[in-house]
């Protein structure tokens, strides 16, 4: 994995692009468990949300999936110099979390839409719960990197 100074405008993008579909599908999650119920029980969906749910619920995996190849390839800017070396070990295993819970929230959502699995419903439930508190552990770190470290880290992925 190669080292850049600074995300590339692709990383950038499918930063944001998940950050709003992943957005969207929190906000359009009421009566997700009903209308999986009555999609497995029928195998018909006649909800448009329950749709919608379930376009942008692949679309975030196939972002992420696009994430972390882009990533792979391009690499991911050097950190700066952390105050404590344990702010660095957190931080490597919140993005590792962060990375993980996103790519298996919506692969166990499509398991329990797609495959019929009840209990891939369930733990996409509970996985949704894990990434929200990983997305503000993340968000804070950065705030705290932007307003009390002042080390410029948040600049790296701000949409330019």
């Amino acid at each position: 994995m190669k080292i850049s100074q600074s995300y590339s405008g692709l990383q950038k993008l499918l930063h944001w692009a998940v950050v709003l579909t992943f957005a969207f599908n929190y906000v359009v999650s009421d009566g997700m468990g009903r209308a999986l119920r009555t999609f497995l029980q029928t195998g018909v969906n006649d909800s448009l949300t329950a749709e919608l749910h379930v376009i942008v619920g692949v679309a975030t995996l196939v972002l992420m999936i696009l994430r972390l190849v882009v990533r792979l390839i391009q690499g991911a800017p050097a950190m700066p110099p952390a105050p404590h070396p344990l702010m660095e070990k957190a931080a490597h295993a919140v993005h590792f979390l962060l990375y993980a819970a996103m790519v298996a929230t919506p692969a166990a959502g499509a398991a329990a839409w797609f495959l019929g699995i009840h209990d891939a419903g369930d733990l996409h439930e509970a996985l949704v719960n894990l990434t929200l508190l990983l997305i503000i552990a993340h968000v804070g770190a950065a705030l705290f990197h932007h307003f009390i470290l002042k080390d410029q880290l948040l600049k790296r992925m701000a949409p330019h």
